[in-house]
């Protein structure tokens, strides 16, 4: 696995432990944190696969 692979399986792994968090944290300033945390990793996550496929 190359590093890029490598850390695109890092931020998912991250991506789903903040929605099983989210499913606990029942506190609303955290629920909000968390979701924040969720999308900022999901665009990082979302640029780095089309730079993949668009090669």
């Amino acid at each position: 696995m190359d590093d890029k692979q490598a850390a695109m399986a890092r931020l998912q792994a991250r991506i789903d432990a903040i929605n099983k968090r989210m499913v606990i944290d029942s506190n609303d300033l955290d629920y909000e944190t968390h979701l924040r945390q969720k999308r900022q990793l999901q665009q990082i996550l979302d640029r780095m696969k089309e730079k993949i496929n668009n090669k």
